[in-house]
């Protein structure tokens, strides 16, 4: 009676830790917002492109010097865009390190079994407006990547996140054929 007691109360702690942390596990993302692509121009995060156009072998996503050669990036862009990187990383240090220890805390409180839910629900609301303050510098700095854009640069963004659109919907339409859809296109709920 005692083990099964244990190995559910590991489980819940597992599932709690494991729910709590995928936000934080990315290096310097401690946070799960969501940006477009015109936001993420700095970065290799996004921008998908057909296997053969940019994409290296294997992967859907290009490179960050493929996309800024497509883009037509200059090299004063690109001390820019790397600037207002480094800018964000300093302004954002100490909010990030002070999440870590608190996300480090819950966990340690969780594995103890000792659990105080007050000091528990402080952390959580500690860890909502850290994360708030870095989604609101993140895109603060998107904002500055896409004034940095000539107006050409920013066209060339949105017509591939009108590509990428397109791509999504129909490859929902192909998925919801393959498994059980209606016939619109849509996955029945």
């Amino acid at each position: 009676m005692i083990k099964s007691a244990l190995l559910v109360l590991f489980l819940v702690v597992a599932v709690a830790v494991g729910i709590g942390s995928p936000g934080f596990a990315a290096q310097d993302n401690p946070t799960t917002a969501p940006e477009s692509a015109a936001m993420r121009v700095g970065s290799s995060d996004n921008l998908s492109a057909g296997p053969g156009e940019f994409a290296k072998p294997g992967h859907h996503r290009p490179t960050l010097e493929a996309i800024q050669k497509k883009l037509g990036i200059t090299d004063d862009q690109k001390k820019q865009l790397k600037a207002l990187r480094a800018g964000f990383k300093d302004r954002t240090r100490k909010t990030r390190t002070d999440l870590a220890s608190l996300v480090d805390e819950k966990k340690t409180m969780m594995l103890s079994g000792k659990i105080d839910q007050q000091k528990l629900a402080q952390i959580d609301d500690q860890i909502v407006k850290l994360r708030s303050d870095i989604v609101r510098e993140r895109l603060k700095m998107s904002r500055d990547r896409l004034a940095l854009l000539t107006p050409e640069q920013i066209g060339r963004i949105s017509d591939w996140q009108a590509e990428k659109g397109f791509r999504s919907r129909m490859h929902m339409r192909h998925w919801g054929r393959m498994h059980g859809g209606n016939r619109r296109g849509g996955v029945e709920g």
